[in-house]
């Protein structure tokens, strides 16, 4: 709520600056440098096709370049403009219910208890109510638009930048606005390359038997990553487990949290609701090939990170998911509950080592919690 500014502010002015220095840089590579190797035939004979090619290439990401730089400008202008308003739209929402005597609390949460600097024994009147949410709602509002401001500044750029060996040749986007425009897939690949890791990885078809081998022999990788098209990711997604996680993900956006947790565990209803789940769901599961249920029965219990990178028109949202997993010992005798003498069978070596696997993926909820396909 007290962001500061200033970095992104002399950014723009940095850019600024590469942007008019670049402005005539095509036409000088053009004139002064392509142009005399072209004249002067350098290349002859079967090679000077393929020589004026790459020296085409060369002029066009030149051009390129400075078209990237132009819109990476025009969108670091809007973009820092739109978080400057979701600012003031935060404090003044907190203001007006400062005002009303209600308590904010520094991550947005409005008391239901205290009014006026006094807490309330018998809790707050119906009329109190109606106040604490009205204020409530205005500041997750305004706390979700500065949450999609920020999302939607990173996204843009690095959809102007491109993620290939080349810029971006595609239109460019000049303001965060209209992120809409990028796909699913594509907005997966610019958070692999924010992350550092290739944006188009091949599809990795290793399933939970594979994984389950790799455990049981202490052969295979001892890591593995797993992303959007991967089959064990489909199947994570095609679990029951995954309704409930993504009900906590639109739960957790509704109150203005962008970024969060959501988890799912075996024995929520105690060992015999896992033993039974064990029973009845993961060993048919297991024994079948049965792909609603074969992710849920690898995994057992398990926590993800989400991310809300958009919101859409028809209400549906853009989240990325995050599921770091450890297959060990421990984690395959959980169905006996949690106690520490697992923990000691753990080792990093031969039969039965530690894996572990990191699955990352973007998908669209729709209002209702289900799966945009």
């Amino acid at each position: 709520m007290a962001a500061d500014f200033g970095t992104l502010d002399s950014l723009i002015t940095k850019w600024d600056e590469v942007h008019r220095s670049m402005e005539k840089l095509p036409d000088r590579v053009g004139d002064e440098v392509l142009k005399p190797l072209k004249d002067k035939g350098y290349w002859e004979g079967a090679a000077a096709p393929y020589a004026w090619t790459q020296i085409d290439d060369i002029q066009r990401q030149v051009a390129l370049a400075v078209k990237v730089a132009e819109a990476v400008k025009k969108v670091l202008t809007d973009g820092v403009g739109e978080l400057k308003a979701a600012r003031t739209e935060v404090k003044g929402a907190i203001s007006r219910a400062k005002e009303k005597g209600l308590y904010v609390y520094p991550d947005g949460r409005v008391s239901k208890v205290a009014k006026d600097g006094v807490c309330t024994v018998d809790g707050p009147t119906a009329d109190d109510v109606k106040v604490i949410d009205q204020a409530q709602d205005e500041i997750i509002a305004a706390l979700r638009k500065a949450h999609l401001a920020d999302e939607n500044l990173a996204l843009t750029l690095m959809q102007n930048v491109g993620v290939g060996g080349w810029f971006n040749n595609k239109p460019l986007l000049t303001d965060i606005n209209h992120t809409d425009s990028i796909s699913t897939a594509q907005t997966n690949a610019l958070h692999l390359a924010m992350d550092g890791k290739d944006p188009h990885p091949s599809r990795n078809d290793d399933d939970p038997y594979d994984l389950g081998i790799d455990f049981a022999t202490g052969t295979g990788d001892k890591h593995q990553d797993f992303t959007n098209g991967d089959r064990f990711t489909e199947l994570i997604q095609r679990s029951e487990s995954m309704k409930d996680i993504r009900k906590q993900t639109l739960d957790g956006w509704k109150n203005g949290e962008g970024n969060g947790d959501a988890a799912y565990s075996i024995s929520k209803d105690g060992y015999f609701g896992a033993g039974k789940k064990l029973i009845l769901e993961d060993l048919p599961a297991i024994v079948t090939g049965d792909d609603d249920g074969l992710g849920q029965a690898y995994l057992g219990s398990y926590n993800v990170k989400y991310e809300v990178t958009g919101e859409h028109p028809d209400g549906s949202v853009t989240v990325r998911y995050t599921l770091d997993n450890t297959t060990s010992v421990a984690s395959v005798t959980h169905y006996l509950g949690y106690h520490s003498w697992q923990d000691k069978l753990n080792h990093d070596s031969g039969p039965t080592r530690n894996i572990t696997q990191t699955v990352t993926w973007t998908e669209v909820l729709n209002p209702d919690g289900t799966r945009k396909e």
